[in-house]
């Protein structure tokens, strides 16, 4: 991951695609709990138009608390400040709610997604939710298997079970599930702060290059940390690409 293929360009600037955190959760704990919760209570996802076969969700942290809402309004998008609440899903889980306590930082929602075997998610882009836009999405795979694709600007990304990683998905994204086996993932949505600025600037990631006019602005806090880690990596395309983000800041 730390190869980062860019040409400099002055109407491109750069995205982080993904990043993979530092961080194995106890993948036997967190499927025991998603067991004990395998009941009724999944609920078809509400957008039917962007997959096809089961794609269900378990909301663990939702607006109100409530069990019947499984929509995640990302704040950039909302007109007022939802008040998101642990559901009594998630207070009967000791593990996973260990795993969200890792996270110093805001969470809003917070589900259990299951993209049942055989079927796939299509192409789609969620706006508004990346770390530059102050809004990042977590997955942390509880069950998988060697036949789940998850194509990210066409270049598949390779999860397994108990990794975490951040996902720019306001670059076009795809899943498939192949196999013989339901994929779960938790999946959490995190308001950026110093804690996660932290985590960036220490954890190496890809970026994407995007025209100017797709490219939100960076907070001058997020871009001096990017520019850190890039001088970290000490490649002559990282050094290029930080010396270019320090000239735009000028």
């Amino acid at each position: 991951m730390k190869t980062i293929n860019l040409q400099c360009n002055q109407n491109l600037h750069f995205l982080i695609k993904y990043l993979q955190l530092n961080k194995q959760f106890d993948v036997q704990k967190m499927q025991q709990e998603v067991a004990l919760l395998e009941s009724g209570f999944w609920k078809a996802h509400y957008n039917k138009a962007h997959y096809e076969g089961g794609w269900t969700i378990l909301p663990l942290r939702s607006i109100n608390g409530s069990m019947d809402n499984i929509i995640s309004i990302h704040a950039t998008a909302a007109t007022t400040t939802p008040s998101y609440e642990d559901t009594v899903l998630l207070k009967q889980c000791t593990y996973l709610r260990s795993v969200l306590n890792f996270f110093q930082c805001e969470k809003t929602s917070v589900r259990l997604m299951k993209l049942d075997a055989g079927a796939v998610i299509k192409e789609h882009s969620d706006h508004d939710l990346s770390f530059e836009d102050g809004e990042v999405r977590f997955h942390i795979p509880v069950s998988t298997n060697p036949a789940v694709e998850f194509f990210l600007s066409d270049e598949r990304i390779l999860m397994q079970e108990g990794e975490c990683w951040y996902l720019n998905l306001t670059l076009k994204h795809r899943i498939n599930n192949f196999g013989h086996t339901d994929r779960i993932h938790l999946v959490l949505d995190c308001k950026v702060n110093d804690w996660l600025n932290k985590q960036f600037a220490t954890n190496t990631f890809c970026t994407k290059q995007v025209e100017e006019e797709q490219q939100p602005v960076f907070q001058s806090k997020q871009k001096q940390m990017i520019i850190a880690q890039l001088r970290l990596l000490n490649t002559v395309t990282s050094l290029e690409l930080a010396d270019k983000m320090e000239k735009e800041t000028e």
